[in-house]
């Protein structure tokens, strides 16, 4: 990884964190806006893909998750 794409990776933490904490309260919907701010700001992070897949499931969005999953999946090599 070139030190360009660490430090966009480093942006996205924020929203990482924020959305682990939503989740954590129970705010589902909230944690998955945070995750998918986190891509917007980072679409190579594949910790938000995996986070948002997670909460996917949860929500029944089985096809959004299996996707995220994948993503995720992809992008960790």
């Amino acid at each position: 990884m070139d030190l360009i794409n660490m430090n966009t990776y480093q942006d996205s933490t924020p929203f990482n964190i924020i959305g682990v904490e939503k989740a954590d309260l129970g705010e589902i919907d909230a944690a998955i806006r945070y995750f998918t701010e986190a891509i917007a700001v980072n679409p190579d992070d594949p910790r938000a893909y995996f986070n948002r897949a997670t909460l996917r499931v949860k929500t029944g969005d089985i096809q959004g998750a299996r996707s995220d999953f994948l993503f995720a999946k992809k992008l960790s090599g």
